[in-house]
């Protein structure tokens, strides 16, 4: 059989090849449209286009037509065989004696994987700039012909304009992400500096590692050296809330640890592979981990804790890439976290602190003990009621807690009278919202919580004291204390009268909006369940209690 005449390649075909990398999804197209005037040009039933990942560990069916290849379209192979077949020798191609088959992907292969049979075929490398990237692959000539020297001449043509146009669009693609993860890293920074509350923070980083990554799931774990343990602290995706506080022993292995103490990151592709997997985490939580990336958080060459990344979307691997744009979180991560470890442990000890005040005022006046307590957590629930932010109702908490600290300055026989004060012994008690607040007042941090401790007696008809403050002049905190302060004498029982039920006490309240109480401070407290009320008064005494028994044991 004669062979058919030499085909030409057209040249703005060349030419629009050439010129489509500027778009990845431009150069798709591209490609499909190539591939079927390959078709058309050589007389084939399908072909397809192969590309090598950029860790080199995977071939994927990047473009396919035909009847039967279509549905190879997005198939992933692994490479090792492919390179095996196209061996570099110096930097040359080494071809076998065979010019036209597919060197890896044999009528066999075909017929063993994807159940397509294969008559005869043309297999082209896609060589750039010295380095194998993939192949064109055209398979079965119609009518029973096979492919001649000018269809692989043809072939070969389009093959390397094609191959040199996809290792330009990849660097180009490469280009683009480094710059928008470098962006990316600056937006997550800003995150970073933006607050000290661990609990928001947090958060904020998988929020963004989640837009980089493209993970299942996410997870930090930070190190307690006193408990010898990693605890994951925080975590995203399915099963999120069943992993939140499961630790790790530092000694014991585990990936986690691994990372953590070895200061090393690690990227698994088959945890099943792995012996420091833990499969009866996932059995626990009810969730499958295929693949991961652990990533150290260290500062100053000392590891705090980890971050954690599983199974990345489309069933597709981390790579390196992933793990340098982890690596860079990491870092930023690890002094923000750090930082506001530090401040939660300073903020700790300002509540022990302020706790152990609290309890000495308790200590001299056994008729209100647990007051303070249950009036913080009424406080509390009024100001998450009307809405107030989380750093403001810390600050609330902390005042109501030390409300009466200048009581310690008054005299027992003041404190402790039984019967009616008389004018002279009013006017002592009356000085404590003004002595606590002398005795606070130099104290930094404590710059908000003394506005409670100065105003918590003043009214909203401006009939309190000590210094007769009126409507919203009184702080927002004090006008919410005083409704829980009052709610909780009413239902206390006192030396002179029993408690009072809590229908009683809610009208009393409800009377006074307007004269003793904040008109929206009473709606705040009337929107809340009885039953809600009562709880918070059974938690409190429940602490109590427990405490007590602590201080009995030691």
């Amino acid at each position: 059989m004669n062979n058919p005449p030499t085909l030409t390649v057209p040249s703005d075909l060349l030419l629009e090849i050439g010129q489509a990398f500027y778009s990845m999804r431009e150069f798709n197209l591209t490609l499909d449209s190539t591939l079927k005037q390959i078709q058309s040009a050589v007389n084939s039933e399908g072909g397809l286009i192969w590309l090598v990942n950029e860790a080199e560990t995977e071939i994927k069916c990047a473009h396919a037509i035909g009847t039967q290849t279509i549905k190879l379209q997005g198939n992933v192979m692994r490479a090792r065989k492919f390179f095996a077949a196209y061996r570099s020798v110096s930097g040359r191609l080494t071809q076998t004696d065979d010019p036209y088959p597919s060197k890896w992907m044999d009528a066999k292969a075909y017929r063993n994987n994807f159940n397509i049979e294969v008559r005869n075929q043309i297999g082209i490398p896609l060589v750039a700039r010295g380095k194998l990237i993939g192949e064109i692959n055209i398979i079965n000539k119609i009518e029973g012909n096979n492919f001649t020297s000018a269809d692989r001449s043809f072939i070969s043509t389009l093959a390397a304009q094609i191959a040199n146009t996809i290792q330009n669009t990849q660097l180009y693609e490469q280009r683009n992400r480094t710059g928008e993860r470098q962006q990316l890293l600056n937006l997550i920074s800003r995150h970073l500096h933006q607050t000290l509350d661990i609990d928001e923070l947090i958060p904020r980083i998988f929020m963004e590692v989640n837009k980089a990554i493209n993970a299942e799931a996410q997870s930090i774990w930070l190190i307690n050296e006193k408990e010898g343990i990693i605890k994951c602290r925080f975590a995203t995706g399915q099963s999120s809330e069943r992993i939140k506080g499961i630790s790790v022993p530092l000694n014991a292995p585990s990936i986690v640890g691994t990372s953590v103490s070895k200061q090393e990151s690690i990227i698994i592709k088959d945890v099943r592979n792995d012996p420091r997997h833990a499969s009866s985490v996932d059995e626990t939580i009810g969730f499958v981990t295929r693949s991961l990336m652990t990533v150290p958080l260290v500062l100053e060459d000392k590891s705090i804790g980890a971050i954690q990344a599983v199974n990345k979307r489309d069933g597709q691997l981390f790579n390196q890439d992933d793990l340098d744009l982890f690596r860079s979180i990491a870092d930023s991560a690890a002094l923000a976290v750090n930082n506001a470890q530090l401040v939660a442990e300073l903020q700790t000890s300002y509540d022990l602190t302020l706790d152990a005040l609290s309890s000495a005022l308790d200590l001299r006046d056994r008729e209100t003990e647990g007051h303070s307590r249950r009036v913080v957590e009424y406080t509390a629930r009024l100001a998450v009621q009307i809405g107030l932010d989380k750093e403001m109702i810390r600050n609330i908490r902390r005042g109501a807690l030390i409300h009466d600290i200048g009581k310690i300055g008054v005299p027992d026989a003041v404190l402790h009278k039984p019967g009616q004060l008389n004018v002279e012994e009013r006017k002592v008690i009356e000085l404590h919202p003004q002595s606590g607040y002398n005795m606070l007042m130099d104290i930094p941090y404590l710059q908000e919580e003394i506005e409670i401790v100065l105003c918590h007696q003043e009214k909203w008809d401006g009939t309190g004291y000590p210094r007769g403050l009126k409507g919203e002049e009184i702080a927002i905190g004090a006008r919410l204390f005083m409704i829980a302060d009052t709610f909780d004498a009413l239902l206390s029982n006192r030396p002179y009268r029993q408690g009072r039920p809590y229908e009683v006490a809610r009208k009393i309240i409800e009377e006074e909006s307007g004269r003793q109480f904040d008109p929206k401070a009473v709606e705040a407290f009337l929107a809340v369940p009885p039953e809600e009320w009562t709880q918070i008064r059974e938690r409190v005494m429940e602490e109590i209690a427990q405490r007590h028994n602590h201080q009995n044991k030691n």
